[in-house]
Parts: structure tokens; C-alpha cells; sequence
């Protein structure tokens, strides 16, 4: 294996590589909280690297630099996760960190020349760091996201690992003044190597990954409200439709309708109608589970797609639920509203065996409702 300095000067020069690929990532994804500090621990720690030649001029204190800058990048790469994460906090966290910091380089610095106790300390801390990172990235993920997390995660968990070893080695008394000729200490820069390119290639990929489900959900999703819009309604309806064909199980399908929409921009403006739409959206998206599909249709009418329900009584006891979530007094920008709302529906295959009959059922019906009940939305002082 190669000597500890020759591996040196190759993690100095990934971290460099490193720190390109993060500031270049960091500068056309501006939006992404988190991205910033990933740039600045791969440029930290590669400046980390750059003493390590001069230890015969400078002694211990080459150490001492290495030992900061290798524990400040982490404590980075963590902060950027949490903020990529989008975990709240960040002012207490930051006053931790800062505790931290001043703690560890006292310590460091105290402990230059006693390499067994200065690894005891310093290694504790990169455990703790590293796998919390590698819990972090995996916590509450799922699915396509998970897989490319755990791309960063693994490198994090065997880097932690190793520091563990070494913590177990420096507790044993294994290392002396010229801790560098110790043979752990070119496999542990060999394993730097592998975490540097790892948690670079898996966090960038963890960005372009957020890019592409956000272009594809402005393909699918309406962008006010969040839910699916008429294009991703028609391909559900085909492939639930496609299904029920063959298993012949019913589904319903409701059409909201705000009332009085037009009033309430005309008179609040149309900043105040917006709102009003996501208000009810958001309901919308409380309502449903995982049985359930919701759209924005257009305007102010949405759909609700239901396989929860089979009989007629169980048709009506949801549509007076949803009306009932939806009517209920809410505040809304100082303001107090009370939506109302018109809802038509449609069963498979009761009322129909395509999408066009279905919404067409559910229009005709939602209209009656209108007609029935002509209470408008209203806004209420206070």
C-alpha cells in the first residue's frame, strides 16, 4: 500500500475535484438549501491535506491542522444534509456547532502530542458525525430516493467504522509520536479516498435526482395546489379503468365545484381567490388516502377518485364529509371564510365504463347540487 503522505496528496486532490463538482452543483441549483455548505466542507477539507507534506518543518502541528479541517468538513456535510433534508433548527444547531468547534480545537490542540488520547477525542466525534449523517440521509425516505441516499450512506457508515477501529487501536495504546509510519494509517487515508469520491457522486446525484421529480411533477402536478393536474387525471382514470375492466371493482368519482369563486375574486382580488383555491386543496389533501386520488381539474373544480366506497349510502356519507371539511370556517389571510362547495359524482360501472361518460355524469349531477344549494362562499371580518 502506498505511504500515508503519497495518499495524502491524492485525497487533496479529489477533495479539490471535489469541491468543483459541489460548487458548480451548489451554483446551478441555487434554490437547494444545504448545497452551499457541501461546497465549502469538500474546499475545507481538502485544505485540510495540505499540511500533512510540512510535518517534518512544522512537527504536531500539522496534525493539529489536519485534525481541524477533517471535523469541521463532516460537521458541514452534515449541516447541508439537514438543510437538504429540510430539518428546522438551524440557529440552534449552529450554536452547537460552534460549541463544538471551540471545544474540539482546544482539545486538539492541548492533546498535539499525544496521539492515542488526541485520536480517542477526535475519532469519538467522527463516529457520532458520520453515522448520524448516514441516519439522516436514510430517515423517512423511501422508495427510488432511499437507494440513491444509501449511495451516500454506505461511504459514511464505513468511514465511521474505520474510525471506530482506529478508536479501539489509539484506546490499546497503538499509536506513538510517528503515528503516520503506523500501518492503520494509509488504510485510513485509503478509506478517505472512497468516502471523498463516494459522498460527492451520492449527494450530487441525490440533487440531480430532486431536479427530475420536480420537472416531472410541473409535467403532472398543478403548480398552485399541488395536486395532479388534467393531464395526469386522464392517464389515472385510463389505467384505473384498464383494471376495474378486468377485477370489476367500482370506484366513484366526485367533481367539487367552488360556489360564488367569481364573487370572491371580483371583490378580494384575485391574490385572495388563489388562497381560497389552495385552502380548499390542502383540505382536499387531508381528506384523501392512500384509496383515494385527487386533481385539479381547472379553475375552481376538482376531482376525487374513490375506491373506498361500493354502495350509494356509502357514495353520499363521503360526499357530505368532504362538503363537510371543505365548509368548515377557516381563517385565510386575517380573514375569516367559509367555502361552499357543489359536488357532483359518478360510480363505475354503474354510471359508466370510460372517462368522458364518468365526468359527464358527475358534471350533470354537480350542477343539480348547484342548483339545489345556492349558498355562495363568503368572507366574514375578523
Amino acid at each position: 500500500m502506498l505511504d500515508p503522505l503519497t495518499l495524502g496528496a491524492v485525497v487533496f486532490v479529489l477533495a479539490i475535484i471535489s469541491s468543483i463538482v459541489m460548487t458548480i452543483t451548489w451554483r446551478m441549483n441555487l434554490q437547494e438549501r444545504g448545497l452551499k455548505m457541501w461546497a465549502w466542507a469538500a474546499i475545507i477539507g481538502g485544505l485540510g491535506f495540505l499540511p500533512l507534506p510540512f510535518a517534518p518543518l512544522i512537527g504536531s502541528y500539522a496534525a493539529v491542522l489536519n485534525n481541524i479541517a477533517t471535523l469541521i468538513a463532516p460537521i458541514l456535510i452534515l449541516e447541508g444534509i439537514l438543510r437538504f433534508r429540510g430539518y428546522p433548527r438551524e440557529r440552534l444547531r449552529r450554536n452547537i456547532y460552534i460549541l463544538v468547534i471551540i471545544y474540539a480545537v482546544s482539545f486538539i490542540f492541548i492533546l498535539r502530542d499525544s496521539p492515542n488520547t488526541r485520536f480517542l477525542f477526535y475519532d469519538s466525534l467522527n463516529i457520532v458525525i458520520f453515522y448520524l449523517s448516514a441516519f439522516l440521509l436514510l430517515w423517512k425516505s423511501g422508495g427510488v430516493e432511499r437507494k440513491i441516499y444509501m449511495l451516500s450512506a454506505i461511504p459514511f457508515v464505513m468511514i465511521g467504522s474505520s474510525f471506530g477501529v482506529r478508536w479501539f487501536l489509539a484506546l490499546n495504546g497503538s499509536f506513538e509520536a510517528n503515528f503516520v509510519a503506523h500501518p492503520y494509517t494509509s488504510y485510513l487515508f485509503f478509506v478517505v479516498i472512497i468516502w471523498t469520491v463516494g459522498w460527492t457522486y451520492g449527494l450530487s446525484l441525490a440533487v440531480n435526482y430532486r431536479n427530475h421529480t420536480k420537472v416531472m411533477k410541473l409535467a403532472t402536478h398543478d403548480d398552485m395546489t399541488g395536486l395532479a393536474n388534467r393531464k395526469h387525471l386522464n392517464h389515472y382514470l385510463d389505467s384505473l379503468l384498464t383494471d376495474a375492466e378486468t377485477s370489476n371493482e367500482p370506484f366513484v368519482l366526485y367533481l367539487l365545484d367552488l360556489n360564488g369563486f367569481k364573487q370572491i375574486n371580483d371583490t378580494y382580488g384575485h391574490n385572495f381567490g388563489d388562497q381560497a383555491i389552495i385552502q380548499m386543496a390542502e383540505t382536499i389533501k387531508e381528506l384523501i388516502d392512500e384509496h383515494d386520488f385527487a386533481a385539479r381539474l381547472g379553475g375552481d373544480e376538482f376531482i376525487i377518485v374513490s375506491s373506498r366506497v361500493s354502495l350509494n349510502a356509502d357514495v353520499n356519507k363521503l360526499k357530505e364529509k368532504i362538503r363537510k371539511s371543505i365548509e368548515r370556517p377557516a381563517r385565510l389571510d386575517e380573514q375569516l371564510i367559509q367555502l361552499r362547495t357543489s359536488i357532483g359524482y359518478a360510480m363505475f360501472p354503474a354510471d359508466g365504463k370510460n372517462t368522458d361518460t364518468l365526468l359527464s355524469t358527475a358534471d350533470q349531477r354537480m350542477y343539480h347540487d348547484k342548483t339545489a344549494d345556492r349558498a355562495r362562499s363568503t368572507v366574514m371580518k375578523g
